[in-house]
């Protein structure tokens, strides 16, 4: 089920809402399982039955773990047993590839780790821990939540009306985005990739398409996420930053996808030593980190590749080019990351590598299709570039709209979405491929 289809907008989360809104607090949490489990369901018995075994079995082990055992040794061979599942799901050519599964793994992952290093208590509620890990705000694009994040929330269910209406408006601007601009985009973006090569500007113009359909998709279901969560009483630390409007790569990459840099950091990075144990040990720990985001994204070379070329970028930065950004204008640095961050796009598009470097080299500046497909769709992308920057939310705080006129909007563009979803024109996101 997906946030931006009619059965969730219609029937799915008003019955949940309805339901949540009348029943007494002690109940809530039931309540959050009981469509956690009915949404998920809806993806497919067969993802259903993976999540619920994966998810009983990290459950009971924890426990057995924490009050049997009591040796670290057991917690890392649980964690390794994660990860052997999500290879084996991700990478064989033989098993379907369960709804999500990336996402509630690292999820598990966190937590287990957690209640080794005695960072949480384990969780011996089994109502608590599977609203933990199967919430439907989170369980299949995200964001990566640690269980003691949300914890306090659950235990004490409060929802007041400005979380609400702040939540709903939160949800709104996201099923706007995902919809009417980055759908639109991604129809844009496919129809250019059967133009490809044809002159340098026209390849340039497909990546920064590519860019700004990536960021508005992904961050619109943050958006959707954190909304959904707010108007539950649950509160999401935000996964997004504005990253394009970073003056640096390492930046970038501690806004965008925030909860995913976030675990890496905290899982991965940090416990190999990060940076404390000299110059070799800091760059090879980075490799390692950026090596497993590479080929946490996806199972072609091109992700490895991907994962690689940013591990050399970081470490790069980091060693070599930190004084000279550090004298550079702010204008310099964001053109530098965006020409890095563009570039490694190359290696994430569907698209032949080589041939389309090349193009960068051996094609002519400009063509007659590059110059067709910018002036056609010139207002779709500026409008896909003012929501990658701070300037939207910067104008409306300084000149606030008629509060008459707000809901007028919201109930236009509400319109358009659904007419949208009609019309079978709207795509899955992005992430779900991850």
């Amino acid at each position: 089920m997906n946030f931006s289809s009619l059965i969730f907008l219609f029937f799915f989360f008003p019955i949940f809402l309805c339901v949540y809104n009348l029943i007494p607090n002690k109940y809530k949490k039931l309540v959050i399982l009981i469509f956690s489990l009915i949404f998920y369901l809806y993806s497919g018995l067969y993802n259903f039955l993976i999540i619920i075994f994966i998810s009983f079995i990290n459950y009971l082990s924890t426990i057995l773990i924490n009050k049997y055992i009591k040796k670290d040794f057991y917690y890392y061979i649980l964690v390794f047993l994660n990860i052997i599942a999500l290879l084996l799901f991700k990478y064989s050519k033989n098993l379907t590839f369960p709804l999500g599964i990336s996402f509630y793994i690292f999820n598990s992952i966190s937590y287990i780790i957690d209640v080794q290093r005695k960072k949480i208590s384990v969780e011996k509620n089994i109502i608590n821990y599977f609203c933990y890990i199967m919430l439907f705000t989170h369980v299949t694009i995200g964001p990566i939540t640690r269980y003691n994040s949300i914890y306090d929330d659950l235990q004490s269910i409060n929802i007041t009306s400005n979380d609400f209406t702040e939540g709903f408006r939160r949800f709104l601007n996201g099923l706007i985005k995902k919809v009417i601009i980055s759908d639109n985009l991604g129809l844009l973006f496919t129809t250019l990739l059967e133009h490809q090569n044809t002159s340098i500007v026209l390849n340039i113009y497909i990546l920064i398409v590519f860019a700004l359909e990536l960021y508005i998709d992904f961050s619109s279901y943050s958006d959707m996420a954190i909304g959904i969560g707010q108007m539950i009483g649950i509160h999401y630390k935000e996964n997004f930053d504005f990253p394009y409007s970073s003056t640096s790569v390492s930046e970038f990459w501690r806004r965008w996808h925030i909860s995913l840099g976030e675990f890496f950091k905290e899982y991965v990075y940090f416990p190999l030593g990060g940076s404390k144990k000299g110059t070799l040990r800091c760059i090879i720990n980075i490799l390692i980190v950026w090596f497993l985001t590479g080929i946490w994204h996806g199972n072609t070379i091109n992700f490895l590749l991907w994962g690689i070329y940013y591990g050399f970028i970081i470490i790069i930065e980091k060693f070599l080019l930190k004084d000279i950004l550090n004298k550079a204008s702010d204008f310099i640095k964001h053109i530098y990351v965006l020409v890095i961050v563009l570039f490694g796009y190359i290696f994430f598009i569907n698209v032949d590598i080589i041939p389309f470097i090349k193009t960068f080299f051996n094609s002519k500046w400009i063509d007659n299709t590059a110059i067709f497909f910018m002036k056609e769709n010139i207002v779709l992308v500026l409008i896909g570039i003012l929501l990658c920057l701070k300037f939207p939310d910067k104008l409306r705080k300084k000149y606030k709209i008629n509060n008459i006129l707000v809901p007028v909007i919201y109930v236009l563009l509400f319109i358009i979405v659904i007419a949208y979803i009609i019309s079978g024109s709207f795509k899955p996101f992005l992430y779900n491929n991850f």
